[in-house]
């Protein structure tokens, strides 16, 4: 099955690179909510954001890296394979600093104060995230186009 743009890339890798830009995108709104002091509706489209990276890692990227983990960790001077690497290793911790970040939201959504304390700590998820998300384009760029 092909996908969406005629790159030749599969369906769910299209649907995943959509899904990438539209979390992104969520984190946005998300920020704009943050600098309006909304901070209930930015926790919220924080979590969606989260909880749709969870899900893509779990059925499109992971699957992907797991069934081709021979050819990511042998074939290191390939473009493709250094541009996914760049992309796989902050996203990985943009996710896990998000599990972190919206799960310790969703005890006490209430507590802006200790949100503030994690002021740092969002600012650098978001910049892993974003630095993940230029890699991944770079990355379906470089195998598909």
């Amino acid at each position: 099955m092909t996908g969406i743009f005629g790159t030749g890339a599969l369906l769910q890798t299209d649907i995943n690179l959509i899904l990438q830009i539209v979390m992104f995108l969520i984190i946005v709104i998300g920020l704009v909510y943050k600098s309006k002091r909304k901070f209930k509706r930015h926790g919220e489209l924080m979590g969606i954001a989260v909880i749709l990276h969870v899900l893509s890692f779990l059925l499109v990227m992971g699957p992907s890296l797991y069934e081709n983990y021979d050819f990511f960790t042998t074939a290191t001077s390939n473009v493709g394979v250094q541009t996914t690497w760049i992309h796989a290793i902050p996203g990985a911790i943009a996710m896990i600093l998000g599990i972190v970040l919206v799960g310790a939201w969703a005890l006490r959504p209430s507590n802006i104060a200790a949100c503030r304390r994690r002021k740092r700590l969002m600012d650098i998820t978001v910049l892993f995230w974003f630095i993940s998300l230029i890699f991944g384009i770079a990355t379906y760029i470089v195998f598909y186009v």
